[in-house]
């Protein structure tokens, strides 16, 4: 099944109605195949853990991939570097697997034993055995490394390609299956042979799906005429560890009477257990003054079934998070419009799975009600444009299938002029985000802008098509 991919866009002429989600007639051209804390002390917040940096640098993303273990990480041209800070005395080990498991994997790992660092480039064999080798090429650069009373901290570099595709993968703009691990115990002084790291095997946690080469998070500051909205579940009972819960809350908006512009949102995690459960939020635009809406922003929720349970004043998408993924900021010179006389009532839809649990990270995650949510920044000052949302893509139906013992399954469709035509005003629309969901099926999802001479030579358009 493929989510559609959410096209953010300006125009000068835009309103809130304006704002479509094609499904059936739009689509884009989907590849789909079988197939994101804490590191100072258990009492400190997790904001804390990047003071453990000797030499700070001006990271451009930081990641927790569970309660004990933060990466922090900066591209410079061909070059990546890594900082781990890990929630142990023991050995850690972090890098990529080709599908989620441990077999075939590029891995470091490190300790510091008596003072002494030590650090290897190391792969896993395809034989089942989950012992990390020793590389015959390093190409794992160590730059420091030590450790506390609590914590293990490394940094290291590496090419995003190593030129070692035998032993290294290589770091690409696809989504990368993070592996990481970490033992309480070192190994052997100064061991480098197979077989001597204590219980690599229990180690291993779940494997994180991140898009290393990202660009950096715009730098937002918080003007004093921008507000501040959260938008919270109310005590939802997280599912269990093999069970999916998609969440419908409803909200009413009463004291914005003039357009304001939404300009910034992030998620809000209620506790640890949230991290693991969230999958992806949608917040909804509703428009009408319908009684199902008013009922509904009265009560706590509602389990949805997605789309099908979502009324149909709601299909004006306003904001899109995914696991993986952390705030969005609007380029400065656009917002999204938002005014209670236009559009009163907002559905915010959660989806809660968690796949893959961490058995070792249990007593952590005994709160079972969630308040996540989203955290919207807007303003009275408004922007030069108007930003929209575009929903397009494969709407998930009985031609949409996977047969079995495939290695690769291609799903194609086609946005086709007469949607354009009804979408976007007569001077056009100006893109400046597209963010694409695939959920667990898709590995690759390609979005390509086809100009009409092309597409008509490919036999995309009516031959009369307009250029």
């Amino acid at each position: 099944m493929t989510t559609p991919p959410e096209v953010k866009y300006t125009s000068t002429s835009l309103s809130l109605s304006s704002l479509i989600t094609c499904f059936i007639s739009c689509f884009v051209i989907v590849s789909c195949l079988l197939e994101g804390l804490c590191v100072t002390s258990k009492a400190n917040a997790l904001s804390q853990s990047a003071t453990l940096s000797l030499d700070p640098l001006l990271w451009d993303h930081v990641v927790d991939l569970n309660e004990d273990f933060r990466i922090l990480w900066k591209i410079i041209n061909q070059d990546i570097t890594f900082e781990i800070q890990a929630r142990t005395l023991g050995y850690v080990g972090f890098g990529f697997s080709p599908d989620g498991n441990f077999a075939g994997s590029d891995i470091a790992i490190g300790w510091v034993d008596k003072g002494q660092t030590y650090f290897q480039d190391r792969h896993i064999k395809r034989n089942g055995d989950p012992e990390p080798i020793v590389d015959p090429s390093q190409d794992y650069i160590l730059m420091w490394g030590y450790e506390n009373r609590t914590h293990t901290v490394l940094r290291f570099r590496r090419k995003l390609d190593t030129c070692d595709p035998a032993h290294d993968i290589a770091i690409t703009n696809d989504t990368m299956r993070l592996l990481y691990m970490y033992n309480e115990r070192d190994p052997p002084h100064g061991s480098v042979k197979a077989g001597h790291l204590p219980n690599p095997a229990s180690s291993f946690r779940p494997y994180r799906p991140i898009v290393l080469t990202q660009r950096p998070h715009i730098q937002f500051k918080h003007e004093e005429y921008v507000r501040i909205l959260e938008l919270r579940n109310e005590d939802v009972e997280l599912p269990g560890a093999d069970e999916t819960l998609i969440w419908c809350k409803t909200f009413k908006l009463d004291d914005m009477k003039r357009k304001h512009h939404l300009i910034r949102y992030e998620p809000i995690y209620d506790s640890p257990a949230s991290v693991h459960n969230l999958q992806h939020i949608t917040l909804r635009e509703c428009h009408g003054m319908h009684q199902e809406l008013e009922e509904m922003a009265r009560e706590q929720g509602r389990q949805c079934m997605g789309a099908r349970d979502i009324p149909l004043a709601c299909n004006a998408i306003v904001a899109s998070w995914s696991r993986g993924s952390n705030s969005f900021t609007f380029p400065d010179e656009t917002g999204y419009p938002m005014e209670s006389r236009q559009a009163k009532y907002y559905l915010m839809e959660t989806h809660y799975n968690n796949l893959q649990p961490d058995l070792t990270q249990l007593h952590a995650n005994r709160q079972m009600a969630d308040n996540s949510g989203l955290k919207i920044y807007f303003t009275h000052v408004l922007r030069r444009h108007d930003a929209g949302v575009l929903s397009i893509g494969m709407d998930p139906n009985w031609r949409h299938i996977i047969p079995p013992g495939q290695s690769q399954v291609i799903s194609e469709g086609h946005c086709i002029e007469d949607c354009t035509a009804y979408a976007f005003p007569m001077d056009g629309v100006h893109i400046f985000a597209v963010m694409m969901r695939t959920h667990l099926i898709g590995k690759e999802i390609k979005l390509r802008q086809i100009p009409g001479q092309v597409a008509q030579n490919f036999g995309l358009l009516p031959t009369h098509a307009a250029e």
